[in-house]
């Protein structure tokens, strides 16, 4: 494998990290930001209403947020095992069976943790 070959690979794969690490890092500045703010308008005695808060920023979490996730995880892992269904080799098959395994036991988990724990919340 020559050079060229070399800083390709670590170049695509590396991006994926770079790009993951730069919204994530933007979106907790913008958070912090947030908080801030809140903490200054505190810090005054001004009023703070649920309207400022969620003007300002922080939402408050769905109940249902997990079956959301859940369920959006268990659609692409079917979709996933139902494309390599159409592919005709059977080593295609089952490799995107495989790949489909990661977001249907994903969604099993927030499906799980959706019926033990969050319908509680709503109790």
């Amino acid at each position: 494998m020559d050079l060229e070959g070399v800083f390709g690979i670590i170049g695509f794969f590396g991006s994926i990290p770079l790009i993951t690490w730069l919204v994530l890092n933007h979106k907790l500045k913008i958070r912090v930001k947030s908080a801030e703010l809140v903490a200054a308008l505190i810090a005054k005695d001004k009023d703070i209403t649920p309207d400022l808060i969620k003007s300002v920023g922080f939402n408050a979490t769905r109940s249902h947020a997990d079956l959301r996730k859940g369920l959006i995880l268990l659609a692409v892992g079917i979709a996933l095992f139902l494309f390599g269904g159409m592919i005709p080799e059977e080593e295609a098959q089952a490799v995107f069976g495989g790949l489909a395994m990661f977001p249907v036991l994903i969604s099993f988990a927030y499906l799980a943790f959706w019926y033990f724990v969050s319908r509680k919340d709503e109790i």
